[in-house]
């Protein structure tokens, strides 16, 4: 705590992100920009109204943290949440030395200090510390008094957005309130209750919700409205009505069991889940973004590209710049290629007609594996031969992705591990370093999350209703299925398969929603326990676009390279540590009152 403690001081005086006086009214600007900085305390900071404005803004610039890359995006992190999942691989791994990140080694379990256990608790707390100087100095602000209250209640949505993060991740933590500690204070504070810490980060996003708008001015777009309070609501009463919370909680002890969940399973968990996620769709302010017309599922594209649009609840604004492109495509294409689909993730992807791969009369070829598809696979993955903007001709060309191709091929250095790559959130105009400039945020919550949070929770707690079939088959037609009915007669866990499938290829590497779905599911220990596969592609003879997935004869020149599926890495599962995040072992060291999650 000692150490929790020097963090949260230390941001109270040390603002080190502030402007000067002379900067320029807030209106004028975009709200993440930074200015040039001095060392400032708390009463000139706070005598000033610009000053008062950077000094939130600050709290802001750190939501990218603890997104889904430690560190954050300009913070040099390079580990994707969705890697600890069974959708992907990270580069600056392998079995050596993945350990704790990749979830995946016999070192894992001494790892409960890990850097990256460490920055998500500190950067957390360190964020909740600044919105709490922010409450308790503001109204000396030469502020309006309707400027201060919207002020506030964005800091409060800050402030319970960084709980949410650390529930997610160590479940019941210390709740601060809006106490602004001293240094000769006691610091030494116990863990609330997941079900105390659940309440109250829902009780600030509905006191929020009641005064922030429901839209904001183009210079003000990324702050939170009352939408982006009720998403958030949303997302965490579904968290909290799932079945590691809710019912089956791993922790031994009557104790542990009140900080990592709820004690006894609750059924009504699930319809609070359903109706807070219906209350965001009854505001009649979001819809899905469709376009079939122009290409098959182009909407779902144009939603990732466009930096607003209806479909977006709430994002993390982001500096304009083509980091999704710089850190996702191929060496080839101006990218670092950082993050590497698993042939798990493909495989979730439906045909074009709806059906699964392995479903009667869906039309899968295991020799033409990437035809006719569900068109998300194509704005989601880089697959061998799919195209790509060239710098050079300024035209699509090939991305080779072959057993040793030059440049991008699996089995070279610094480039793919399972023959995959993805291309979320890129635009189709633009490399690397090249091409349009894109302006993308990251996003927390949009309304296809709405949609499939109602229609999980609401199928948990009554079944396959006409309700639920709804918001499955919108998000099914957006996805350009043809046809996207589902089946009717369908019962709740064959209804449950479908969306938790949805979801997964819905939402890839974004948000992390994966690593957590597969967590609070609590069918982690099956899933990313095990061989992790990959699709090698050799090329036959050398010239000509002609590949075989299957193990060809060597060549007089060559060993020969069995092509195909094969697993690039196997994985280890330990329940039930690897469901919760440790509380940093430094912290329990230094605080008698702090409680170690189960199993570290």
């Amino acid at each position: 705590m000692k150490q929790l403690t020097h963090i949260l001081i230390g941001t109270s005086l040390a603002v080190a992100t502030l402007c000067t006086s002379s900067c320029k009214k807030v209106s004028d600007k975009n709200f993440l920009d930074k200015t040039d900085v001095g060392q400032l305390n708390e009463t000139t900071v706070f005598a000033d109204s610009a000053l008062t404005h950077e000094f939130l803004n600050s709290v802001y610039r750190d939501l990218s943290y603890n997104y889904y890359m430690d560190n954050g995006i300009y913070g040099g992190g390079v580990w994707s949440y969705s890697d600890g999942s069974d959708d992907s691989e990270c580069r600056w791994t392998n079995p050596a030395t993945q350990a704790s990140p990749g979830f995946n080694t016999a070192q894992f379990p001494g790892n409960a200090d890990y850097t990256r256990f460490r920055n998500v608790w500190s950067t957390c707390y360190g964020a909740i510390r600044r919105v709490n100087v922010f409450i308790g100095n503001v109204e000396r602000a030469p502020l309006s008094a309707t400027r201060k209250t919207r002020l506030v209640a964005e800091a409060k949505f800050l402030r319970a957005y960084f709980y949410y993060h650390l529930l997610r991740n160590y479940s019941g933590v210390p709740l601060l309130g809006d106490k602004l500690f001293t240094l000769d204070e006691d610091f030494n504070m116990p863990r609330n209750s997941f079900a105390e810490t659940v309440d109250y980060i829902k009780s600030e996003m509905d006191a929020v919700a009641g005064i922030l708008p429901t839209e904001h001015l183009p210079e003000d777009f990324g702050r939170p409205t009352k939408g982006a309070a009720l998403g958030m609501k949303a997302k965490l009463l579904l968290l909290a009505a799932s079945p590691l919370f809710n019912g089956e909680n791993p922790a031994a002890t009557n104790d542990l069991k009140k900080l990592t969940g709820y004690e006894a399973y609750d059924a009504n968990r699930w319809k609070l889940a359903a109706d807070a996620a219906k209350a965001v769709m009854d505001m009649n302010l979001y819809s899905l973004i469709e376009d079939n017309t122009t290409a098959p599922g182009y909407g779902f594209y144009k939603m990732q590209i466009d930096r607003k649009n209806t479909e977006q609840v709430f994002q993390i604004m982001m500096n304009t710049g083509r980091w999704h492109e710089n850190l996702l495509l191929p060496l080839s294409r101006g990218g670092q290629a950082y993050s590497y689909p698993t042939q798990q993730l493909v495989d979730a992807f439906t045909m074009a007609n709806g059906k699964s791969i392995t479903e009667s009369g869906s039309g899968y070829s295991e020799t033409t594996p990437y035809q006719n598809r569900d068109p998300r696979f194509y704005y989601t993955i880089v697959y061998n031969q799919a195209l790509w903007l060239d710098r050079t001709s300024n035209t699509k060309k090939v991305v080779d992705l072959y057993w040793q191709a030059p440049g991008d091929g699996l089995g070279t250095s610094n480039n793919t591990r399972t023959g995959y790559l993805f291309r979320k959130f890129c635009n189709e105009n633009a490399g690397g370093n090249f091409g349009v400039t894109t302006q993308v945020g990251l996003v927390v919550v949009r309304y296809a999350e709405i949609l499939l949070n109602y229609a999980e929770a609401l199928n948990e707690f009554q079944g396959a209703t006409p309700e639920v079939y709804q918001a499955v088959e919108a998000i099914r037609r957006r996805a350009g299925l043809n046809p996207y009915q589902l089946a009717a007669g369908l019962t709740k866990e064959q209804m449950r398969t479908i969306i938790r499938n949805e979801r997964r290829v819905e939402f890839a590497f974004e948000e992390a929603h994966r690593f957590y779905d597969i967590k609070r599911w609590k069918i982690a220990e099956r899933v990313i326990s095990g061989d992790m596969i990959g699709m090698r592609w050799n090329r036959i003879g050398t010239t000509g676009a002609v590949f075989s997935n299957v193990t060809i004869p060597a060549t007089p020149s060559t060993s020969e390279i069995p092509g195909g599926r094969f697993t690039f890495e196997k994985r280890t599962f330990i329940g039930p540590q690897m469901y919760y995040y440790p509380i940093p072992q430094s912290e329990i060291n230094r605080a008698g009152l702090l409680v170690q999650n189960p199993g570290w």
